[in-house]
């Protein structure tokens, strides 16, 4: 069977969560080393940048990693589908998605690259692999890696100052939630989710890859890591059924609320005003910007939210105490992308770089 080439790095956040798909659904692939901006052919056909890119076996471009695992999706095996049928579990997912997605890539980037076991380790793996694309020195690849990715840390609203309230404020209590509610399935049950991708490549790729991160994994979220372990190798697994939608759990409500903790204020508020600030407490915040794509991202959540809303969803979203971002701000909401259509959004950016 022709490869699925995926155009990326092993250490990208989005080029795991994509892999990690590849994987559950049986599809051949092969990984070619891929900087952000790095494929003028991908770039004429309209790809803004943003890793990793894929060649599906026909030729074709695909970006975005949940546009590109909806896409494929439309063509997996009933078993190995990741989209639930029940509109609230799909909502659900998509929801923890959204959440990983725009959020955890902020400390994952930012406890890369300043905690020196983490910024050792990634530096030089990362460095080695981008040697192949760009021929130079792998000394010089790594300290022109270290210091682009380190320059790009404010816009991300990582600071010296505030990184250790991001890992103990918010990635900590993600953890301990993932790990009261996991056990030894999934997200939504005995098989995995669109959400459980977006998780799984941050974990792979981060939290459970950088030494400094897997410590605090290993203290606060084993069921994280063997989530992990289990998705890296599906072939190894067997899986069951989703939920039912009228018995979630709350562990599940759990993870949801640790959205409104920080991320869901943020993101109501930073895409009306431009702008808003994350408080951790302690005299401790970030301020950080929205982005065109954050804005177009956050208006088809909401529409995905008009999409799938009930009594139902609406009173789990409110048991979660999350309920207020998204019907009180239905204004906003857009449309939800067609799948049918391809995966090639006219708004993908790639990590903020210098």
């Amino acid at each position: 069977m022709t490869p699925y080439i995926v155009h990326g790095l092993t250490r990208s956040y989005f080029t795991r969560k994509v892999v990690g798909y590849l994987d559950y659904t049986d599809r051949p692939w092969r990984l070619e080393p891929c900087p952000p901006h790095h494929h003028p052919e991908a770039q004429a056909a309209g790809w803004t940048g943003g890793i990793p890119v894929v060649t599906d076996p026909d030729g074709v471009f695909l970006w975005d990693s949940t546009t590109i695992i909806e896409h494929l999706d439309l063509t997996s095996s009933a078993d190995r589908s990741v989209q639930p049928a029940d509109p609230t579990l799909r909502f659900l997912s998509y929801l923890i998605d959204d959440f990983s997605d725009e959020w955890f890539y902020r400390p994952a980037v930012g406890s890369r690259w300043s905690y020196p076991d983490n910024t050792q380790a990634a530096g030089w793996q990362i460095a080695e692999e981008l040697s192949v694309v760009v021929g130079f020195p792998g000394d010089l690849t790594r300290a022109n890696v270290v210091e682009t990715m380190t320059n790009s840390l404010p816009r991300l609203g990582v600071t010296a100052e505030n990184i250790d309230a991001w890992m103990n404020e918010s990635l900590v209590p993600w953890f301990q939630a993932l790990d009261a509610h996991l056990g030894d399935g999934y997200l939504l049950g005995g098989r995995p989710c669109v959400g459980d991708f977006a998780v799984f490549g941050a974990n792979a790729a981060h939290f459970v890859g950088d030494p400094y991160c897997r410590a605090l994994v290993d203290e606060h979220g084993a069921a994280a890591v063997a989530h992990t372990h289990r998705l890296v190798q599906p072939q190894k697994q067997s899986f069951g059924d989703w939920i039912d939608p009228s018995d979630v759990p709350e562990s599940l409500l759990a993870v949801i609320a640790e959205a409104g903790r920080h991320y869901l204020p943020w993101v109501a508020q930073a895409t009306v005003t431009g702008s808003a600030a994350v408080d951790f407490g302690d005299g401790i915040s970030a301020s950080i910007d929205s982005t065109p794509f954050l804005d177009a991202a956050r208006g088809v959540m909401l529409a995905r939210y008009v999409e799938a809303r009930s009594p139902a969803l609406d009173g789990l979203l409110e048991q979660a105490g999350v309920v207020r971002y998204f019907a009180d701000h239905v204004d906003q909401a857009t449309t939800v992308p067609d799948p049918r259509h391809g995966a090639q959004p006219a708004n993908n950016r790639p990590y903020a770089i210098n």
